[in-house]
């Protein structure tokens, strides 16, 4: 919630606070996805009404916003069309009509808040479930690993790596209030402990990354231009090589953290898996099988994976990979369109932070470096209804709103100078059309 300067009114002993509504109606909608696994369909209620109340708050806004961010929407629209080859038509459109309000309410989030605005917001959201988790959460059946109030460590351990981000970006950033600064230290120490308690070696490995590039986002501040492109460039690199070595030596990794850390094998088999999915893409490799169509009770597909991998429940499973589970329900296609937004918001906020090192701005980039990691080896947002497609879209349209802001300004710079009102226009130079139209001559 952004709460603006306080505004003391005189001759009156009174302080009036102004509040802008949809930071509290973003507010709301964020902790309401951050509370559905423990609320339940309440939850999800809360974010769909604050959510749509935030949209339809200003609807000449909303279509200006469809407009302008069109580009993003082809996801939805492109899931969409997949209902018509779904093998299950009925929960794929289920699926995309409540992706597109997804994406809707993320987009209006992140073109209506300033940035820093969003980073305060989704600091308060995760510290409150971080306390909640701390006072009412759980561990684990089997005693491995902390659940807080979520119904896996996955998804309590994504959480908390967030929460770890946003207050390491607070703490090192001196443009924040001292308060915030202080609140953000006591996140980072809550943060990082329930994340060590999660147990989720891919979290933490990923987390560990990510502030390492924070660090070397904010010492950019000191460097040269050229001293700053070399090392991101470098950065860049040996993050791109840690999700390498991640996606192609998945089993070999995790059986040995299986070994120290004494985990379930559960983990393992990831390539039989992949080499399961390979299989299904080449059935239909540019359109797939429909938007969440297979992870569907009744698929021969989904039954023959839970069976194999011993998943009772028959839900809380993927082919941990972001672009393989793709291509398999929207094919190459729509994989393509997600790839595109997700290095987009990676390369725009990366670039964003370089020109301007702030909290915000290293936050972004930060999470969208953990994000593409983590595709390699998990699902990872633009699903509906999920808080980590909301970050990533508003990273994307914050990362697109700050391109266009510097196009302006460099716009703005080539412009000749405004003459100096101290001194005396020349005379004015009389002009005539000349005789072929094509434009004015001295008379």
């Amino acid at each position: 919630m952004t709460v603006l300067p306080l505004q003391t009114l005189r001759n009156r002993d009174l302080v009036l606070i102004q509040i802008c509504p949809s930071s509290v109606l973003a507010f709301m909608a964020v902790i309401s996805l951050l509370l559905v696994q423990w609320v339940g369909a309440l939850a999800a209620l809360g974010f769909l009404v604050s959510g749509l109340a935030l949209v339809l708050r200003r609807p000449q806004t909303m279509l200006s916003e469809v407009w302008q961010y069109w580009m993003v929407l082809t996801i939805p629209f492109w899931c969409l069309l997949t209902v018509l080859w779904s093998t299950y038509p009925s929960i794929s459109l289920r699926a995309v009509i409540q992706l597109i309000i997804t994406f809707g309410i993320a987009i209006s989030m992140a073109n209506r808040m300033s940035p820093r605005g969003f980073l305060r917001m989704i600091f308060l959201a995760h510290a409150i479930v971080a306390v909640l988790s701390l006072l009412f959460g759980q561990i684990r059946a089997d005693g491995m690993g902390w659940l807080g109030i979520f119904g896996s460590k996955n998804a309590f351990a994504a959480v908390m790596s967030l929460f770890v981000l946003v207050s390491f970006a607070m703490v090192l950033d001196r443009l924040q209030g001292w308060l915030w600064r202080l609140a953000a230290g006591f996140g980072l120490a809550l943060g990082g402990m329930l994340l060590v308690l999660a147990q989720s070696s891919g979290a933490l490995l990923t987390t560990a990354m990510a502030l390492m590039f924070g660090l070397l986002l904010m010492g950019a501040r000191w460097m040269t231009p050229i001293q700053r492109v070399i090392a991101v460039g470098l950065g860049l690199i040996a993050a791109l090589a840690v999700a390498v070595l991640l996606f192609t030596l998945q089993d070999v990794i995790f059986s040995l953290l299986l070994e120290t850390t004494g985990k379930d094998a559960t983990l393992t088999g990831r390539t039989d898996l992949w080499q399961r999915a390979f299989d299904e893409i080449a059935r239909n490799p540019l359109f797939g099988q429909g938007y969440q169509a297979v992870w569907v009770e009744g698929n021969q597909v989904a039954e023959d994976m839970w069976a194999e991998f011993g998943i009772a429940n028959k839900s809380g499973f993927n082919f941990h990979n972001t672009y393989i589970s793709n291509a398999v329900e929207i094919g190459i296609i729509g994989v393509a369109l997600q790839a595109a937004v997700l290095f987009g918001a990676t390369g725009l906020t990366v670039f964003w932070a370089l020109r301007d090192p702030r909290a915000e701005t290293v936050f972004l980039a930060i999470l969208m470096l953990r994000v593409l990691m983590l595709s390699m080896v998990e699902v990872v947002g633009l699903t509906q209804f999920d808080l980590g497609t909301v970050v990533v879209l508003c990273a994307l349209v914050f990362g697109m709103r700050a391109r266009w802001a510097f196009k302006a300004q460099e716009a703005a710079a080539r412009l000749p100078p405004r003459p100096d009102p101290a001194r005396p226009l020349p005379a004015p130079v009389e002009t005539e059309w000349t005789e072929d139209g094509s434009g004015p001559r001295p008379a």
